[in-house]
This record gives structure tokens, sequence and C-alpha cells, in this order.
């Protein structure tokens, strides 16, 4: 069971700073025994296996059944108008005037969302600094959302991008998958080459992730298919103490 260490504890370092008592994760743990158990047997999953398959109790097993919250799969919005913004040869990066019928940041807000005002999004962009407003325009400052650190958009990303990793490197181990899930390690460095290695990374994973944002956005199938797929990377070093409390 030490193999849970190194997963437990970045786990429970998030949830002690975000204040979230030990019951309350106790309590979406339970919900994950039971969905993993049920996802195992399909429909034949009785809260009987379940029970036997998992140790809790079969009346907690029936609750925790009915109270299942459906995934959220959609893209955050932010995120859609930044891409569409790139994408979209009508809307140069490099400046578009905020209001007007076509080519406008008007226009591309509420080609993602008719329900939440123009202005709403522009100003959360600005804050958070992928968007610069010059006068009667805007220019994109960069190509991806980032939420702003410790928000529940942050949270979110976090929740779906490890979430997803961990998913493919446990089918991988679990269920024998040949899901890519590759890394490269290096003890013995300097803060120096830590430093070259890091920008090194960042510089050509980058370039990856925009060739494959853009080919993917131009596939014929990507709005109707029934499946999705997220690709990334991590680049980890030492030098936060406590991010690194857990020591193999």
């Amino acid at each position: 069971m030490h193999w849970l260490d190194p997963i437990l504890t970045p786990l429970a370092r998030l949830a002690v700073r975000k204040g979230w008592l030990f019951p309350v994760v106790e309590r979406r743990l339970r919900h994950a025994y039971v969905e993993a158990a049920q996802a195992i047997d399909g429909d034949g999953a009785t809260d009987s296996k379940i029970s036997i398959k998992t140790g809790l109790q079969r009346r907690d097993i029936a609750r925790l059944r009915s109270e299942r919250d459906p995934p959220d799969t959609k893209r955050h919005p932010l995120a859609e108008i930044i891409a569409l913004w790139w994408d979209d040869p009508a809307f140069d990066p490099e400046g578009i005037p905020i209001q007007g019928d076509k080519a406008s940041f008007t226009s591309l807000a509420r080609s993602i969302r008719k329900d939440v005002h123009p202005r709403t999004f522009l100003n959360i962009l600005i804050e958070n600094g992928a968007v610069s407003e010059i006068g009667k325009c805007v220019r994109l400052n960069t190509r991806s959302y980032r939420p702003p650190s410790g928000s529940d958009e942050q949270l979110a990303y976090l929740a779906d991008n490890v979430g997803d990793h961990l998913a493919t490197a446990v089918l991988n181990v679990v269920d024998g998958g040949q899901k890519y899930d590759m890394g490269l390690h290096y003890k013995g460095l300097s803060a120096k080459a830590i430093a070259q290695l890091d920008q090194q990374f960042r510089v050509r994973m980058r370039q990856t992730l925009e060739e494959l944002d853009t080919m993917a956005r131009g596939l014929p199938d990507t709005e109707d298919g029934p499946h999705r797929f997220r690709a990334g990377g991590f680049f980890f070093d030492d030098s936060d103490r406590e991010a690194n409390q857990y020591d193999p």
C-alpha cells in the first residue's frame, strides 16, 4: 500500500491548504470507490458485490449511488474564446475592435455564449493578462487561457488534467493498456541545469501542443464524435520543499 503515498501526499497537501477537512475528502473517496466497482461489473454491479469489492457497508453504497454527480466535460468558455480568436483568420490576434457585428470581440464572445455579456468575458481576460485593451480595440497576448491562481477554475483544470493523466497511467498498469505515458528523470543536477532544461521543455512542449490544437480544431469530426482526448506534459523539480515532501 506504500505505492499510494506519492499519489495521496500531494492530494493531502492540496486539501489542507484549501481547508477541506478529512471527512469531506473521505466522502468523495467513498463515491470514487463505488463508481470504480460499478464500472467493473456494469449493470451487474449490485450493492452486495460493490460492498465485497470495496469494504463499504451496503447501506452506505445505496445512498452513495443515488448521490453521484454527472461529470462536466465542457470546455471553459474563456478557453473557447481564446482558441477561436487564435485559429479563425477573421479574428486578428494583433487586434480586433471591441464592438461590431463582424470580426469584433463582441461577435466572438457571442458565438461562444449568448447568455453572458461580452464585456464580462473581456474584463476577466484583461484582468487575467490574456488580453490587452488598446483604445477601442483588444489584442490577444496568449494562445491559452490560464485561470487565476487558487480559483475554482484552476482547481477544475487541475482535477481534469491530473485525473486524465492518472487514469491513463492506471489503465496501463491495471488493464495492460498501451496509452502514451512516458517521463524522464535525473538526479544530481545544479539549479542552473534545471533552469536550462525547464526552458527547453517549455519551448518544445508549447510547440507540440499548439500543433495538436491546430490539427484537432481542423479535423472535420471533432464536433459530433463520441470521443475526447487530452494531451499535455509536466516538468517537476524539487526546489519547492513543501511540494517535494514525499521523497522515495
